[in-house]
This record gives C-alpha cells, sequence and structure tokens, in this order.
C-alpha cells in the first residue's frame, strides 16, 4: 500500500498504539498500514510528535474506516460471537 492512493484516517502515538487500530480495520475487511516517523521507532520517543504515526487506508476504504473509528470512539462497536459457534 504505497502507490500513494493511501489516505490517512487517524495519527496516534506510537506504533503500539496503532495494533488495535489496525486490527479492527482489518477485521472489517478494511486494508490499513502504519506510516510515520522513523526516530520514534528506533528510540521509542513519543514527545511532542515524535513517534507518532498515521494509519493510512486505500481511498477507496476512506469512509468506511473513518465511520467504523467513529463508532469506536463513541463505544459502539460490539463483539459478536462467531454464528457458527452455537451461542446464542
Amino acid at each position: 500500500m504505497s502507490d500513494g492512493n493511501e489516505v490517512e484516517v487517524l495519527r496516534v502515538e506510537g506504533a503500539v498504539n496503532a495494533e488495535p487500530v489496525l486490527a479492527a480495520l482489518r477485521a472489517n475487511g478494511i486494508p490499513a498500514a502504519v506510516v510515520g516517523e522513523v526516530a520514534g521507532r528506533v528510540y521509542g520517543l513519543t514527545l511532542d510528535g515524535l513517534g507518532s504515526v498515521g494509519i493510512v487506508v486505500p481511498r477507496e476504504f476512506e469512509q468506511q474506516a473513518r465511520d467504523l473509528l467513529r463508532a469506536g470512539e463513541l463505544h459502539q462497536l460490539e463483539a459478536r460471537e462467531d454464528e457458527e459457534s452455537g451461542e446464542e
């Protein structure tokens, strides 16, 4: 995903904080990647934006990603049991 067709949908402090967001986006069928500060990754710094990373998605997934992130901020996401598990 480095063809220039990506759009940043969120910026977080450090790649560690990006992992749950990436997981949520990918679990919902949205390809996502992290881009950002090399110095933060090398030195582990997150001071004054150093070490902040952006989460990018392909432009065609932008609205879907923003809607998902907004739902997460509003605590409107819910985990559901797998339908095949027989749980009700």
